[in-house]
Order: C-alpha cells, then sequence, then structure tokens
C-alpha cells in the first residue's frame, strides 16, 4: 500500500464551546461518534452538530475511509502448489470498507485481517493448480478464485471491489518439496525437466534439485503372513527444507507386531510414492514426526503429533479401522477430503490418506 495513503481510520476530540460542538465529515468518510465509550451516531458525509456535558461527557470522532484503497500483499514462499512445489505471489487488492462500525470499532487491526483472510483464499486457489497450470493460467484463475470469495472478507466489513496478479514466481535455492505421486525416480527426475523447461520458457527462475525423500521398510517376510517379521523397523531420509539444516541418516524406532494378531489379516498402509508398507498391529497406531509415535514421518509438513488409526469391533464381530486427525497444522486428507480434527472416520480398502506431503493407501 502507497505510504503516502492518508490512514485508514483516525481519531479526534472534536473542539466544543459551552457543550457544542460542528463537525465536519468529507466526502468519502464515515463518522462515529462515540460518548463515554459507547457509540451513540453514525455520521454521513456533511455538517454535524452534538452536545455533551462538559467534565461528565467523554466524546470520540472517528473518521473511517470508506473510498476504493489499494493493498499490495507480497507472499515469500507461503503456498504449495498441488504438486507440491513452493509458489511466491504478489497482488494487488482493491478493496473498501462497507462496514465502518466492525471494521474501527470490532477488529483490533483490520488491515492484517483483511490480508489474512485474503491469503487462505490464495492458498486454497494455488492449491488447486500444479506447476504447468499456474505459468499458463494461473493469474487469471487466481484472481477469479478470489473474487469469487469475497464472502469472509465481507463478514469482516470489506468489500473486494477487483483483485490484480503482479506476478507468480518459484523460490530459487532449497526449500522446494517434491511429492509425485505413483513416480519412479527415472520418471520425478523427467518430470522435474520437462517443468524446469516450462519455467524458463515462462521467463521465470529454475527450480534447482530438490533433496529427496525416501521411506523404506526393512522386512524379510510378507506382511501378512502368519508369523510376521517381529521388529520390522521404518528407516528415512531426511528432507532438507528451505532455512533448516539436512538431517543425517536417521533410524526410527521399530514397529512391533502385536502377538495376540496372529491368525489375522493384519491391515496396513502402503506409502503410494516408496511402497513403504507400515503394519497397523497396534491401536491405537499413532503417527507423527515424533519418536513416540508408531510410525514415525520425517516431513516438515506433518505435525508432532499428527494422525491416529484405532481398531473398533462392531457388535455383530466385524473388525473395522477408524482414522481421526489430532488437529494438525496441515491436516488429514482422505480420499482427497479434510477430515474433521478428533472425528473418528471410517477407512475402508482402497482409501487413499494424505499426511504433510506423503500419501499411503489403505490395505484390509
Amino acid at each position: 500500500m502507497s505510504t503516502n495513503s492518508p490512514p485508514l481510520i483516525e481519531t479526534f476530540i472534536p473542539e466544543r464551546w459551552v457543550g457544542w460542538s460542528m463537525d465536519f465529515i468529507e466526502a468519502g468518510y464515515t463518522g462515529l461518534l462515540i460518548k463515554n465509550g459507547r457509540l451513540v451516531r453514525k455520521l454521513q458525509p456533511g455538517r454535524h452538530f452534538s452536545f455533551a456535558l462538559p467534565l461528565l461527557e467523554q466524546c470520540d470522532l472517528i473518521l473511517v475511509d470508506t473510498k476504493i484503497r489499494n493493498l499490495e500483499i507480497i507472499s515469500h514462499g507461503d503456498f504449495l502448489s498441488q504438486d507440491q512445489y513452493l509458489i511466491n505471489v504478489s497482488l494487488n487488492v482493491m478493496y473498501q470498507v462497507v462496514d465502518p462500525q466492525r471494521v474501527a470499532l470490532e477488529l483490533s487491526e483490520p488491515i492484517a485481517a483483511l490480508v489474512s483472510a485474503v491469503k487462505d483464499t490464495l492458498g486454497a486457489a494455488i492449491g488447486q493448480l500444479r506447476v504447468q497450470q499456474l505459468t499458463t493460467q494461473g493469474r487469471a484463475h487466481i484472481r477469479q478464485y478470489i473474487l469469487d470469495k469475497t464472502d469472509v472478507s465481507y463478514s469482516l466489513g470489506f468489500a473486494l471491489e477487483d483483485v490484480r496478479v503482479n506476478d507468480i514466481s518459484f523460490p530459487q535455492g532449497q526449500g522446494i518439496i517434491r511429492q509425485v505421486e505413483g513416480m519412479s525416480a527415472r520418471e520425478e527426475a523427467e518430470y522435474e525437466a520437462a517443468l524446469k523447461a516450462q519455467i524458463a520458457q515462462a521467463g521465470r527462475p529454475q527450480i534447482l534439485p530438490p533433496p529427496v525423500q525416501q521411506v523404506n521398510i526393512i522386512s524379510g517376510r510378507d506382511p501378512n503372513s502368519s508369523n510376521p517379521a517381529v521388529g520390522g523397523t521404518v528407516e528415512a531420509n531426511g528432507i532438507a527444507l528451505e532455512g533448516l539444516p539436512t538431517r543425517d541418516h536417521l533410524t526410527l524406532a521399530p514397529t512391533v507386531i502385536d502377538l495376540n494378531s496372529r491368525g489375522e489379516q493384519i491391515a496396513r498402509l502402503v506409502n503410494n510414492s516408496s511402497g513403504a508398507i507400515a503394519l497397523l498391529s497396534t491401536s491405537p497406531f499413532t503417527i507423527g514426526r515424533e519418536p513416540s509415535n508408531t510410525l514415525i514421518l520425517d516431513d516438515n509438513l506433518c505435525s508432532r503429533h499428527h494422525a491416529q488409526v484405532i481398531k473398533v469391533t462392531d457388535p455383530q464381530g466385524t473388525v473395522r479401522y477408524q482414522l481421526i486427525d489430532l488437529g494438525s497444522s496441515n491436516g488429514t486428507f482422505v480420499g482427497g477430503q479434510r477430515v474433521v480434527p478428533n472425528q473418528p472416520v471410517s477407512l475402508n480398502p482402497g482409501n487413499v490418506i494424505k499426511i504433510g506431503s506423503q500419501t499411503w493407501t489403505f490395505e484390509a
């Protein structure tokens, strides 16, 4: 926003003669007359007279700019595309105050609230597009998406008049997360090479080679055999994100098989990228970054205690599995739908579960 623009909200103490004051409200402003901390009148442009008992009543006049104003929003790697690449976007948002009372009296930081609302909508718009789409139709899609979702800003007392996307770029250096489902390492390399070529043609900075994330499970037997390998170890390599050091090879705690499960089909989660298998041999089966979890994910988009899978038996004796999101920061998704935190969701064979930047298929 321009540094020369007048403030959105100004507060004055009216000058009075024998308790009377005359105030003039300019065009493009709305006045709020506050007496002893309470709103007593909303003043439209024009001349207004008010009276207050000397020494007994304290009056303030709040002027709210209701003209169309401009707000510049610049992100620095705040958003992820659908194919999990960091995206930078700069916007010019034209907005207008439509509820002066809410903006001036109910919001402690109205501009910060507006920026947060626009960024939330911006993140949802970017999350629907892959890098190829962002380089071709990203500007038009983002602009239209934000203009279609103005109800959030309107509830804060603002109306969005127009949105202009100034630039869409891709951060250089480390910090770009790669997660292409169902692709081998060679296919991912070819895919990334094609992306870099397309970005270069669009006049954007090239993406440097991102770090590789691998998850491997060491097991000498069929995981669903009657004598599964007890103490199968889950291993993961660290993933380097911008501003964070690359961790050395990390060996995670062993996954212990419940001996009471012998003779039963053991449900499992299969990583869609690496093929790693995690047996749901305990209940609850916890997932997160902390070493105390059953399945430990070395993933910076995964919460310390992200989710858990519990095993339940209905009155007919049928064994079922339920997934519960433990209030994670980035959410847990089943079949592309975000689950409600702390609400159990029944799992069916073939369900695809997304946690952080990884996807797993539930098999039973």
